[in-house]
């Protein structure tokens, strides 16, 4: 039986290649692969098969040989010659991973990190609940050194690395790379899976950036829902030209040295590219609270977001006001939601208080 974790690393399409595969169970399983099933979120995200091979808590996820063996079983069950697993949690556990299923193969991209710098960023704000400003900090590709020592330690020939580069993909698609790579003929059916982890526009970023001083989980999720088809979707850039260049020449530095250690057929085509990488329009982390404002009254029209759900907010905001960055918005949540709600809202709250009460 052949076992091949795709480990991602972040910021490789990952969520992209989860959701093909989850969505074409029945198709792969025809070509011999057993990719086991797992949930998507309304965004067509999900954290893969972690839950197929590891249990515990987030804090302390351990190895499990009897979910492995399920799964071992399941594929011989239905004829299958593969088994695939998907998650980015497995990149910071290939030792593991490595040691526990001795013969498994270890499937990755090498994406610029120059590119990953800001894709980074955009996620920490949109799931990670990130308020600070984009900081480009020592411009060091964290991944690639990580990745390096995990090569020089489990060995080279158990890793299958590919370049992150539509241009270098195998028929310009990334599930299609994918499906090459791990020996899978797709060619006469659809790779398509449309947008999905969308990256914010920066108008949404410093929504959901002030949105995320609030601890209302619920809030976040429709947020994040409603401001991924925000914007023109015009690329832009949170470096300026100067700093582009700059960050740019450190993680060509770094890559060099990588690809230099392997052999890659890939590398000098890809190096190239990363070297013309330009920069796109720069964009300061600036939003007048009229466009704020214009932004809420936008997803409410659009029944992204409730009139409810933004009350709910505004009264958690008024009580931490002085704490909050632009503090001057808690009003201008107040301003949007209309009489009515805030009426219906004050209501229930004193028919919950009378009936604790009357529960004493």
């Amino acid at each position: 039986m052949r076992v091949i974790f795709h480990f991602g690393p972040p910021k490789t399409g990952t969520s992209a290649i989860q959701k093909w595969f989850s969505t074409n169970y029945e198709w792969l399983l025809k070509q011999g692969i057993h990719y086991p099933k797992h949930s998507l979120d309304l965004n067509g995200v999900s954290s893969g098969n972690l839950r197929s091979v590891f249990s515990g808590s987030k804090a302390n996820f351990e190895f499990s040989e009897s979910l492995f063996s399920n799964e071992q079983q399941i594929a011989e069950q239905k004829n299958c010659h593969t088994v695939i697993f998907s998650s980015e949690f497995f990149f910071r556990s290939l030792a593991i991973l490595a040691e526990k299923v001795p013969g498994a193969l270890f499937v990755g991209y090498v994406r610029f990190g120059l590119e990953t710098l800001q894709s980074s960023y955009n996620q920490s704000v949109k799931r990670h609940s990130r308020t600070t400003l984009f900081d480009p900090g020592n411009y060091t590709q964290s991944s690639l050194t990580f990745m390096s020592k995990m090569i020089a330690s489990i060995g080279e020939n158990r890793f299958i690395l590919r370049p992150y580069s539509t241009s270098l993909f195998a028929r310009n698609n990334l599930v299609s790379d994918f499906l090459d790579t791990v020996g899978i003929d797709a060619k006469n059916v659809s790779t398509a899976v449309g947008r999905v982890n969308s990256s914010y526009s920066i108008e949404a970023i410093e929504v959901k950036r002030w949105f995320n001083q609030l601890d209302l989980e619920s809030l976040q999720d429709r947020l994040d829902l409603s401001l991924q088809g925000y914007g023109d979707g015009q690329p832009f850039s949170l470096l300026s030209d100067e700093e582009f260049e700059t960050a740019k020449a450190r993680y060509l530095l770094q890559l060099k040295h990588f690809l230099h250690q392997r052999n890659l057929d890939w590398s000098s085509d890809f190096y190239q590219q990363c070297e013309q990488l330009q920069n796109q329009n720069y964009k300061q982390q600036i939003l007048s609270d009229i466009k704020f404002e214009r932004i809420l009254r936008g997803m409410i029209a659009d029944q992204k977001l409730t009139y409810t759900a933004l009350h709910t907010a505004y009264e958690q905001a008024r009580l931490y006001q002085e704490k909050l960055e632009n503090p001057q918005r808690v009003e201008i949540l107040n301003k949007v939601v209309p009489y009515w709600v805030k009426l219906a809202f004050k209501l229930k709250t004193t028919l919950f208080s009378q009936q604790q009460r009357n529960n004493k």
